[in-house]
């Protein structure tokens, strides 16, 4: 009993940090399958380059809240978004994960709002990374991912889709987000908290 407990346990408060990846096309769906399975409350920050890939206000009507994209944007009391988003939550999922988002926290460079968010959290963080094959397999960003698990992040290595810049393996597009091997890694997160 106690074993099917665990694995229904839901989050109070998540964050979805979303950089430019493709797959934030599918954001609004992701955040509703979250809602579904596993948390009661989620909250998104887009970067530059997501906010023009995925209507900001998609996104808010999913999650009930403003979406944040710069340091400087201030809504619903927050005032300080890099400190106080990341403050009251139980888990931070960056997804997509971008290598130029990788990079940058693996380096501690806080130039954009995902980055210091991450940076200035003391909540689990998980990253999804995704992008094309040739970019997750250069010894650059193997070397960043592997910074970030020495670091204590969690990377979800979710299998390497289509390219979609040049249309291969456009047959085998499944799902739009890394579910449900994602949800039971969560989970595994929250246990451990």
């Amino acid at each position: 009993m106690k074993d099917n407990e665990a694995k229904g346990k839901r989050a109070r408060r998540v964050l979805v940090c979303a950089s430019g990846g493709f797959a934030c096309y599918a954001l609004p769906g992701f955040v509703l399958h979250l809602l579904r399975h596993f948390a009661d409350d989620v909250q998104v920050v887009l970067s530059r380059a997501a906010a023009a890939m995925v209507q900001k206000y998609a996104v808010e009507v999913a999650t009930r809240h403003p979406v944040f994209v710069e340091m400087t944007d201030q809504a619903d009391g927050v005032y300080v978004p890099h400190i106080e988003l990341g403050r009251d939550v139980d888990l931070i999922i960056v997804y997509p994960a971008t290598v130029n988002i990788i990079s940058k926290i693996a380096n501690g460079i806080a130039d954009e709002l995902i980055a210091a968010i991450v940076l200035a959290t003391r909540a689990p963080v998980i990253f999804v990374p995704v992008s094309n094959a040739a970019m997750l397999e250069h010894p650059a960003v193997l070397r960043n991912l592997a910074q970030l698990e020495k670091d204590g992040y969690r990377i979800h290595r979710a299998p390497i889709g289509p390219e979609i810049a040049t249309r291969e393996g456009l047959d085998e597009m499944s799902e739009p987000f890394p579910m449900p091997a994602l949800l039971l890694q969560m989970r595994s997160l929250l246990n451990r908290s």
